[in-house]
Formats: structure tokens, sequence, C-alpha cells
């Protein structure tokens, strides 16, 4: 019996203040790898962990990984750019004939790899986990995600796949494709959605975070949610139309209302409270349509300036010849290979440290004259 042909799976996994939480990560992807491989489908695994500039003790973790298993692959961004654009990091380093995307928090679990990776066997090009169950998350936060889903699927031009995060795995073309998308303004799973190819669900139940706090707090999931109405849809402009046509309406209504009263009651009212309640709509409409219109220019903006999406400081296992491609990111990273550089420890990602020169008494021309 002919054994499998070699195929290797690209294990993405974006962290941030992860160290408490890397060593049983890593112990469980493992094991749960070594059950693919030993069952003859003919998977190999590596593992490409994008540290997005931690404050803690992540990049020493990884860089010890990195030494003892030659899997595992690291890419120190320098500086934090984001879950988004950390996962957008390792899709361009990763060059497996599949590409999973998962966080190393263990919410979802390492386990369903094999399932993701029986499918793409199967013919699918994106395999979209949908949670069919969240515990540990409040009913706040279970709620504003329902009514995300909701309203994006509404007026969004690409539908998304409800109660689906990040966690998916996707074939080498859908990968090869991804990396041409370097808008900076990201929602992957949007992105994934709107790719086209085959694509299935695969179902699963979550677990709770096994240790750390959530790195997506109310106000980076607002943004998010920004990101992906912004980015997927072109709604809120055309609601622009509709409110103005609303408002246009209303007034001319209340002005039939004033001709009306006038020649058949005969009455011509003052109408302070009238013309306040007016300023204050239109005005109001005014502002709104600014601020939705300045989000779509601001988009605009930053993407007309053509910058990287992120910059790397130092890499562990990446070979050169990963480097070769047209990505300007992976081009500039290119200086990290083989570099002797030491870990790069919690306090130099953290905030920058103050050194002090003090003037001398008789000035800094008399320093210069003493030396």
């Amino acid at each position: 019996m002919n054994a499998a042909p070699t195929k290797t799976v690209s294990i993405i996994v974006p962290c941030y203040n992860e160290e408490e939480v890397l060593p049983e990560f890593y112990k469980r992807s493992i094991d749960a790898a070594a059950l693919v491989e030993s069952s003859g489908s003919g998977w190999t695994h590596e593992w490409v962990y994008v540290n997005d500039c931690s404050s803690d003790r992540t990049a020493n973790v990884l860089a010890a990984l990195a030494v003892n298993d030659e899997r595992v692959k690291v890419i120190n961004l320098a500086r934090n750019r984001g879950h988004q654009v950390a996962v957008t990091a390792g899709l361009d380093f990763a060059h497996g004939d599949a590409v999973v995307i998962i966080d190393a928090d263990l919410q979802d679990p390492p386990e369903v790899i094999a399932r993701m990776l029986s499918l793409i066997d199967e013919g699918y090009d994106i395999v979209h986990a949908q949670r069919t169950q969240r515990p540990g998350e409040t009913v706040f936060k279970l709620w504003t995600a329902k009514m995300f889903y909701t309203i994006l699927r509404r007026i969004g031009d690409v539908k998304v796949v409800e109660n689906a995060g990040d966690f998916r795995c996707v074939s080498k073309p859908v990968a090869e494709t991804m990396r041409a998308f370097r808008e900076p303004h990201r929602f992957l799973r949007g992105m994934f959605s709107h790719l086209g190819f085959e694509q299935c669900i695969l179902q699963y139940d979550r677990d709770v975070r096994y240790a750390g706090e959530s790195k997506y707090p109310f106000m980076k999931m607002v943004k998010l949610a920004a990101d992906a109405v912004f980015s997927m849809s072109s709604a809120p402009i055309r609601a622009i139309l509709w409110s103005a046509g609303i408002v246009w309406g209303m007034g001319l209504l209340y002005l039939l209302y004033s001709v009306i009263t006038y020649f058949t009651v005969g009455i011509n009212e003052p109408g302070w409270t009238s013309a306040v309640f007016l300023i204050t709509v239109y005005t109001g409409l005014i502002l709104m349509s600014v601020a939705v219109v300045g989000q779509y220019i601001g988009r605009i903006f930053e993407q007309g300036q053509d910058r990287p999406l992120y910059w790397v400081s130092q890499t562990h296992n990446i070979e050169s010849d990963r480097f070769e491609q047209q990505i300007p990111e992976v081009k500039l990273a290119k200086r990290t290979v083989n570099a002797e550089q030491e870990p790069i420890t919690s306090s130099s990602m953290a905030e920058p440290k103050v050194y002090i020169e003090r003037m001398p008494a008789q000035g800094w021309a008399s320093a210069a004259r003493d030396s």
C-alpha cells in the first residue's frame, strides 16, 4: 500500500501577551498534530507564531519553542498592529498546502483542525468554523455579537458566516489569493467569505479561555465592527441619501400643513418650536452625513499613503526562500534572515526607557572644550 503524498499545513497563531497560555497551546497542538500525522493522511505540520509586539514574555517563550522545534516559525512585529494585521503577517509567511488560523487562548480547540483538514482533502477551499456555544462570555457580548452579524448580513455586500470568528482552514490557492488584498482596515472573516471558491461550515463547541484575559475589549470590538461595515458595505452612504429624503419630505409636509392652516384657520403660527426642531434635525443630519463620509475618506487617505501593513523586528526558523516574494512587508523583513540577535525581552517591547543628559553649568560649549 502506497503512502499518501506529503502535504504541509501551516498553523498561524497570532499572539499578544499570551505567555501564560502558550506552553499549554503548544502541547495540545503538538499532540493533535501527532494524531493527524500518524493516521496516514499525509499531512505534516508547521506553526507560524506572530508576536504582535507583546509587552510580556511572549517573545521569550516563542524563542524557546523555536530553539527546540524547527517546525515552529516565529515572527516578531516591531509595533503592535492589531489581530487582523498579525494574521495577515502569518499568511504572508505561511507556505503550506493548507493554512489554519487559530488563536492561542485555546477557546478554539486545536483538536478540531484534523476535521478541517479532512474537509480540505474532500475538495473544499475554505472551512469556516462556526461556534455552536460560547461558554464564559457575557450576555451583553453574545447579544451585541448577534446584532452585529444580523445587521452586517442585511446591509453588507458579502454574506458573512454568522457566529464564526477567525478560526478557519483554507487551501493554498485561497491563501495566495488573500495575499493580494492589502487594504489597511481589515475584516478577514468578511474578506474570506468574499473570495468565493468552494466553502463549507464546520460547527464545533467552543471552550472557555485557558488563561489570561480577552484581547478584544469593548472598544476594539467597536473598531472591528466599524471596519467590517465600512470595508464590506456602502450602505452607510445610501442611508444618508434615504435620511435626506425623509427629512426633506418631513419639511415639505410641514410646509403644506402651515399653508393649509393659514388659509383655513387664518392663524399664522409664530413657529419658534418648529424652527428649533427643524434646525436641530437638519444640523444633526448634516453632522452625521459628514461623519459617515469622513469615515470613507479617512480610509481612502490611509490606503493612499501605501504604508506597510506591518514591519518585522526579528524572526526565528524562517527559511530564506520565504522572503523571495513581491510583498513589500516580506521584502522589508528579509534583513532578519540569519540575524544574530538576542531574544526580544518584554522591556524592549514596552514603553521606551528614558535617559537624561544634563547641560553643564557652563553651557554645552564648555563640555566640548573639556573633552
